[in-house]
């Protein structure tokens, strides 16, 4: 295994996805052409001769130079396998067993997915597969069950912040650099919004970036992309959760998870039923179970999720190029709220319905 991939692999693993059709074959490192039934079996027979020959199904979720795929096992769970571009995958099976060590493990309540082994031929990651729904579902489900799914989420952030384990520093991942290019090339793109934009870069940088972190402000393990689609929650009498996609977890400030969650919550929201207004209001119990933690580094929290609110923006319009420029003016609102008003008041103000002319 190399020595750890940097923010420069990192950011250069993840371009805009094309997907491809399900049956392209593909080449690896001068290697005949594999069809993906092939790849698969290659992949488990590396990390476990035994498994191959138990194969049911195989479902392509994503084709290319980094394939993802489901394995169905006979008389077993399912396994994911997860392609690289480079040896990262191998830093992640690492961060996924010093988790479960650290009591991560299932069957616990707090879980990730365990990792089964890795292929350093095919550079591709065997994982389990998360049981039960995406935290995702939930957020569009009742307010009872979308409260509870909050709240669980919660509990799972909370228990991972309080881990004793060795993670790598991700203090400077997606940090103030980052955050400039994203301002830059939204002002750039969009004139009308740079003061804006100018202004809440500037206060944003304040927060996070000038000068060390507050005196007192460990840092914590952290997953590094708390979205709700990486949250999977069991319907179940104590509401189980497991976490998916360690590809960047690490210790950071308490904030982070925080801020990026809150935020992914709203956009979530946004995205499917045009308003922040469901996501706000799950967003509100996440909020209040961690702060009952004690709630450290919590006046960071707006500025971490007004800078993921800019990373998606930049995402959205930027890098995909999609038109929606109807998502300026109430993200961009939204950005300034947490930095001016913090993140309860502009939660309470999201989570209030609004009255609609007639």
């Amino acid at each position: 295994m190399s020595a750890q991939p940097g923010e420069a692999d990192e950011r250069a693993e993840s371009p805009p996805y094309q997907p491809e059709e399900p049956e392209t074959h593909w080449t690896v490192n001068g290697r005949p052409r594999l069809s993906a039934l092939s790849w698969a079996e290659d992949v488990l027979s590396e990390t476990n001769s035994a498994l191959p020959a138990e194969i049911g199904e195989l479902r392509l979720l994503r084709d290319g130079a980094k394939r993802l795929a489901v394995v169905t096992l006979k008389d077993r769970p399912p396994l994911v396998l997860k392609q690289y571009v480079n040896d990262r995958g191998a830093w992640t099976h690492l961060w996924m067993d010093r988790l479960c060590e650290a009591g991560l493990a299932p069957p616990a309540r707090l879980s990730v997915t365990p990792a089964r082994g890795w292929s350093h031929s095919h550079s591709t990651l065997v994982a389990d597969m998360a049981p039960d729904f995406a935290w995702t579902t939930w957020l569009v489900e009742s307010e009872p069950k979308r409260s509870a799914a909050a709240g669980a989420a919660a509990d799972w952030l909370v228990g991972l912040q309080e881990l004793n384990v060795e993670l790598p520093d991700r203090a400077t991942y997606r940090a103030a650099d980052e955050l400039t290019r994203h301002c830059v090339d939204l002002g750039a793109s969009f004139p009308t919004f740079a003061r804006a934009l100018t202004d809440i870069h500037h206060d944003i940088r304040a927060h996070l970036y000038e000068g060390n972190t507050p005196r007192g402000i460990a840092h914590v393990p952290s997953h590094g992309d708390l979205h709700p689609n990486n949250l999977h929650i069991a319907d179940d009498a104590h509401l189980s959760v497991t976490a998916i996609d360690l590809d960047i977890a690490g210790m950071r400030r308490p904030s982070y998870d925080v801020g990026y969650a809150i935020t992914q919550m709203l956009i979530v929201s946004w995205m499917r039923t045009g308003s922040m207004q469901i996501g706000a209001d799950a967003a509100q119990t996440f909020w209040n179970r961690w702060s009952r933690s004690g709630a450290p580094d919590a006046v960071a929290v707006g500025a971490e999720s007004a800078r993921a609110l800019l990373q998606s923006l930049h995402f959205e319009l930027v890098t995909h190029r999609n038109e929606r420029t109807e998502l300026l003016v109430p993200w961009v609102a939204v950005a300034r709220s947490m930095l001016t008003n913090g993140v309860p008041h502009t939660l309470r103000t999201l989570a209030t319905p609004k009255e609609h002319a007639s």
